[in-house]
């Protein structure tokens, strides 16, 4: 800024070159600290818009990630294992539907299929309570966070247990 002043506030004599002389060497440094400060402000008004802006975001992208990873634990389900109870209880329902009607008095009572299917109803209830779980979490997300994204797709359904029926489903 101080070269640029003493350059700027010089007068040459008259009898320097216009062109090709000293006076052109002021006038190429003056021009030159002209186009030094207006890349100078340029980069002052980057810094103050964008940069800080950017830096705000990184700060929010941040908390988000902070709350994301909170909230982890909410995709923790046991959809699958409640699965593989429910299919090992039908399977033991079935051997004890053919049990029944092939055995005597005796071992009738140890394996009672009425006993049987009130597992398999408790299991599957577990499985779709399991299920209802997971899909309140994935709407949850949807409506918070506004993303009608494919990521939803593979899901559980909900279901009406009474009704034995897929609920009707907003995806």
């Amino acid at each position: 800024m101080k070269v640029s002043n003493v350059v700027s506030n010089t007068q040459a004599p008259t009898v320097f070159l216009t062109e090709g002389g000293l006076n052109e060497a002021t006038r190429i440094l003056s021009d030159y600290h002209k186009h030094a400060l207006n890349e100078a402000n340029k980069s002052r008004d980057i810094e103050i818009d964008v940069i800080q802006a950017l830096n705000g975001l990184r700060a929010d992208l941040g908390a988000k990630i902070k709350e994301i990873k909170g909230l982890s634990g909410d995709f923790k389900n046991t959809v699958d294992k409640e699965k593989e109870g429910t299919r090992k209880a039908v399977a033991a329902l079935g051997d004890a539907l053919q049990k029944y009607d092939h055995a005597d008095g005796s071992e009738k009572a140890g394996n009672d299929p009425f006993i049987v299917r009130l597992s398999v109803d408790r299991m599957v209830e577990r499985q779709i309570d399991e299920e209802n779980y997971l899909h309140r979490v994935c709407t949850f997300f949807r409506y918070r966070y506004g993303r009608h994204t494919d990521y939803r797709k593979g899901l559980p359904q909900p279901r009406d247990f009474r009704s034995g029926t897929r609920g009707d489903c907003c995806w």
